[in-house]
C-alpha cells in the first residue's frame, strides 16, 4: 500500500517530485544546495502592499521548498517561521488559487501555471539574492521559464 504524504495544501510531495523531474533541464545548470521556497499567502500573513517588518513575524507554517541536491531538484517540506529566517534564494507565496490551480496541474505544465499566477498577482515572487549571485548560482533559465527577465538585452 502506497503512502500519500500530504503537508500545508500543496498535495502530495511525490507529484511535485514528479513534476521536478521532468523539468529537470530548467534546473541542470544550478549550483547544488540552491533553493526556492513556495509558501501559501493565507497561511503565512505574507500579503500584496505589507510592511516588511509585518512580513518578518509572520507565523510558523508549512513550506514546500525545492533544493538542488544530488545532482537534481527535490521537493521536501520545511517550517517556514517568516522573511528574515527563509533559507531560500527564491521565495514564492501563492494565494489559495493559484496553490489550487498548480496542485491540478502538477501533471502537466505546473510551471507555465506558476507562471501565469505570478502575472496575476496569485503569486509574489520575492528574491533573497542578487543578480550576479544569482546568475553565478544556474538560475537563468528557470527564471526566464517563469517570464522573469533576468540578464536583460544586454549580456
Amino acid at each position: 500500500m502506497n503512502a500519500i504524504v500530504e503537508f500545508g495544501g500543496f498535495g502530495e510531495m511525490a507529484d511535485w517530485q514528479a513534476m521536478l523531474d521532468r523539468n529537470r533541464e530548467l534546473f541542470a545548470a544550478m549550483d547544488e544546495g540552491s533553493r526556492i521556497g513556495i509558501v501559501s499567502r493565507e497561511a503565512s500573513g505574507i500579503l500584496p502592499g505589507k510592511h516588511l517588518e509585518g512580513v518578518q513575524r509572520a507565523a510558523e507554517v508549512d513550506m514546500l521548498a525545492w533544493q538542488v541536491q544530488g545532482g537534481g531538484m527535490q521537493a521536501v517540506v520545511e517550517r517556514f517561521s517568516g522573511m528574515a529566517m527563509a533559507k531560500v534564494d527564491l521565495l514564492l507565496v501563492a494565494d489559495a488559487e493559484a496553490l489550487a490551480a498548480a496542485r491540478a496541474d502538477l501533471a502537466g505544465e505546473a510551471l507555465t501555471t506558476i507562471k501565469k499566477s505570478i502575472r496575476r498577482g496569485n503569486i509574489m515572487f520575492f528574491v533573497f539574492r542578487n543578480k550576479a549571485q544569482l546568475q553565478d548560482a544556474g538560475y537563468e533559465d528557470f527564471l526566464e521559464s517563469l517570464g522573469l527577465a533576468f540578464l536583460g538585452a544586454c549580456r
